[in-house]
């Protein structure tokens, strides 16, 4: 997946855990403990303040990104439509008139090269179409999106652990994984269920 990683994948890796006990680790049990299922409203909260502080009142266009569903393609890539709306308001600031046609039916997203789904259980508590298919980068600039490239669960953490095995200290730099190896309740949830 390029520069992303799972740090349920690393934890598991640096676990020893199977292909399958990492894969079992993607439940709404292990969300609900690590913060997954709430880590959203602290973000949407942070970046509208943000945007309030700045004279730059983001409340309007969030809903409307929300309205049509999942608006981010991983967590610091929006997709093009959130782009197209800071753009035109940008612009109306600015008094210089914007065209009419909508940018995402004109151009490939630059920032689609990698693309993380939102895992069925998250994507349910806030109303938006989940998955566990991923779109790994294709590398270069070369936007056209490539379906036999996508993968599935299973192949996201067999990939995910043959790039572990030549980088075997990738837990030790994610302070994510490092916070959940150092608390008991947390290791106790993130165990593998038997499939």
């Amino acid at each position: 997946m390029g520069d992303y990683h799972s740090a349920l994948i690393v934890y598991g890796f640096a676990q020893g855990f199977s292909v399958d006990a990492i894969a079992s680790l993607i439940r709404a049990e292990v969300f609900a403990k690590v913060g997954y299922l709430d880590d959203w409203f602290g973000a949407r909260d942070s970046l509208l303040r943000l945007s309030r502080e700045h004279g730059f009142d983001l409340d309007r266009l969030f809903a409307g990104w929300m309205r049509r569903g999942c608006f981010m393609h991983t967590i610091n890539h929006p997709k093009l439509f959130v782009l197209e709306d800071l753009a035109r308001a940008a612009l109306q600031r600015g008094g210089i008139p914007a065209r009419s046609a909508r940018c995402e039916d004109m151009l490939p997203d630059p920032l689609s090269g990698s693309v993380w789904p939102v895992y069925p259980e998250i994507a349910a508590r806030y109303g938006v179409p989940g998955g566990t298919t991923f779109k790994p980068p294709l590398g270069g600039l070369n936007f056209l999106v490539d379906a036999a490239r996508c993968l599935d669960l299973r192949a996201m953490v067999e990939g995910s652990l043959a790039h572990y095995a030549h980088t075997p200290k990738i837990a030790q730099h994610c302070g994510r994984v490092q916070g959940w190896l150092g608390k008991r309740d947390v290791r106790d949830t993130l165990r593998p269920v038997a499939g």
